[in-house]
C-alpha cells in the first residue's frame, strides 16, 4: 500500500529526481517522471526485460494501482520479490543519459 512513496524516497536518494514526486497514487508516476523529471516511456511490454532502475507503473488493486523499480534481481517498491507484480502493466519508464 506504500509502493509509490517507497519508490519516490530511492528515486530521491538515487538522485534521479530534483525533487520529491508531488502525485498521490502510484498509477499517476508515470505521467509525473515523464513531465517533471525528465523520464521517457520505454517500448517495453514486459516487465522482466526492462533495464534495471526502469519504474514501472500497474494499473490495478483498486484505484492507485503499484508502482516498482526494476533490480538486478527482481522487482522493489514497499517489497522486493524475484517476479513482476501481477497487475496490468501501464508503461516502463527510465531516464536516458
Amino acid at each position: 500500500m506504500r509502493c509509490w512513496r517507497y519508490v519516490k524516497q530511492a528515486l530521491l536518494q538515487a538522485g534521479a529526481v530534483a525533487g520529491y514526486p508531488a502525485t498521490n497514487y502510484a498509477c499517476q508516476a508515470g505521467q509525473e517522471l515523464t513531465s517533471r523529471y525528465g523520464f521517457v516511456r520505454l517500448p517495453i511490454f514486459d516487465p522482466y526485460r526492462a533495464p534495471v532502475g526502469a519504474v514501472l507503473v500497474y494499473e490495478g488493486g483498486g484505484a492507485a494501482g503499484h508502482v516498482e523499480i526494476r533490480t538486478e534481481h527482481g522487482f522493489a517498491s514497499d517489497y522486493r520479490s524475484p517476479w513482476r507484480c501481477k497487475y496490468h502493466l501501464i508503461g516502463v519508464f527510465a531516464k536516458l543519459a
